[in-house]
């Protein structure tokens, strides 16, 4: 999903689930997002190709958040932040600041822990970008999103929520509650790409 953003060129994705050699990054992109889901059978060799070629697509900026796909980042963390290459920011409940554009990333750890324990998670108001794997409740989510993160965005407004894991969905952009929604799942249009 292309974004023109405060002067900005943005390209977000998820769901890619191994073909993420199939996308095609036009030249001219300033910030490259991935919501999650690069690898279809929990394999640390496919998470090392993905961050290959990541690492190699040609932007100023690239955020990757893990999906329930990844793992690894919840069972091994310290060696799962090992894979990540030094021009890739890796965003797991904190934000980065870029160019005067904001950007904050919430786990779906953080988000279960949140609705059975009560966490509080750290989204600062007058984020512009927040990003997911998992949508919120009722906005594009073929009734799998979040109740507790639909409250945070109710709570703190982002100007964008970026998301996938709702293949069905993808591409798809939703605008309420004062925020802009985009389903960033690759998924269904990779699987109609021609080898």
């Amino acid at each position: 999903m292309k974004i023109d953003y405060k002067g900005k060129q943005l390209l977000a994705f998820s769901d890619t689930h191994g073909m993420h050699r199939k996308l095609s990054i036009p030249k001219g992109t300033d910030i490259l997002i991935c919501a999650g889901d690069v690898v279809s059978d929990f394999q640390e060799n496919e998470l090392s190709d993905f961050f290959d070629w990541f690492s190699s697509c040609p932007a100023q900026l690239r955020l990757f958040v893990p999906g329930n796909h990844e793992i690894i980042f919840n069972l091994c963390p310290e060696e799962a932040s090992r894979l990540i290459p030094a021009n890739v920011s890796l965003l797991e409940d904190c934000g980065i600041e870029y160019d005067g554009i904001t950007f904050y990333a919430i786990s779906s750890r953080m988000i279960q822990q949140m609705q059975w324990l009560g966490r509080e998670c750290g989204l600062p108001y007058k984020t512009d970008f927040l990003i997911t794997h998992i949508p919120s409740k009722g906005i594009l989510d073929e009734d799998m999103g979040s109740e507790v993160l639909k409250q945070i965005i109710l709570e703190r407004q982002p100007k964008h929520h970026l998301f996938g894991h709702v293949h069905s969905k993808g591409g798809v952009c939703e605008e309420k509650w004062s925020t802009k929604f985009g389903n960033v799942s690759t998924f269904q249009a990779l699987c109609k790409t021609n080898d």
